[in-house]
């Protein structure tokens, strides 16, 4: 018997803490019956601000020297951005071209919370909404189609989610965009596009177990005024975490996984 070639992951990391992310992700990977191989990225249109990012980076490729090759697979991460309008990014028009290169260079692509409300921006025209509030914690989404995507999931799916800005099940285009999950408190929380090329998490999936908890401590640091993450911590104690929605997050990356064969 023949063995399986590994599934190659181009990882666009976007995250300010980008040693951070590329170990959750890993993490996920690790734990997937498939092999993945992943190739970690960055745009080289981005003015990097602290020397930290520089280091972080020193074994990731810029986009300009993977543009000819192709991946079983695409994911783009959040981005700490997301009060900003998109086309006042700095690398917005080389992330756009990422969009438009992954259609023909990627089997499927999975974008992630700030990227997947650009993806939906790029691809359908989706705009978000600034909030007064921030949608911070554990959140059940209802499944409003079966889907591939959502194989073993029944009525709904749980996912950590941490932004500041939001998007209307009402705004999304039918003509190119559906939507698989969401629910009043998140919005739109899993879309794709119609031909299922692109997927968008408005969540985190790829939050460890203690990610909420960092950014909860992190901003009580800063001085800023934070309710305590929805339905994260156990009777309201911070050395008790709820993790049920960790074994939820690997099933839906190994969902995408297996779309990748």
């Amino acid at each position: 018997m023949s063995e399986i070639s590994p599934l190659s992951v181009l990882v666009v990391n976007l995250m300010p803490d980008k040693a951070k992310t590329q170990q959750q992700l890993t993490a996920f990977f690790k734990q997937s019956k498939l092999t993945i191989k992943p190739t970690f990225c960055y745009p080289s249109t981005h003015r990097f601000r602290t020397s930290k990012s520089l280091i972080d980076i020193k074994n990731y490729v810029s986009f300009s020297e993977i543009q000819q090759a192709k991946f079983d697979g695409l994911i783009i991460t959040g981005a700490a951005i997301e009060q900003l309008p998109f086309t006042e990014i700095d690398y917005w028009p080389e992330l756009c071209r990422i969009f438009e290169w992954s259609q023909t260079h990627c089997r499927k692509v999975l974008t992630i919370c700030w990227a997947a409300q650009a993806g939906m921006y790029y691809f359908g025209g989706v705009s978000k909404h600034l909030l007064n509030k921030k949608i911070f914690g554990i959140y059940p989404t209802i499944i409003q189609k079966q889907h591939p995507l959502l194989n073993g999931f029944k009525r709904e799916i749980t996912l950590p989610f941490s932004r500041y800005t939001t998007n209307l099940n009402s705004e999304i285009p039918e003509s190119s965009l559906q939507i698989l999950a969401s629910s009043a408190a998140t919005g739109p929380a899993i879309c794709a596009t119609r031909d299922d090329h692109n997927f968008f998490v408005t969540g985190h999936p790829e939050y460890q177990s203690t990610t909420l908890l960092d950014e909860y401590l992190r901003d009580q640091h800063r001085g800023r005024v934070v309710e305590q993450p929805a339905n994260y911590f156990i009777s309201n104690s911070v050395e008790k975490i709820n993790e049920s929605w960790l074994p939820q997050s690997q099933r839906l990356f190994n969902n995408w996984f297996n779309l990748l064969q």
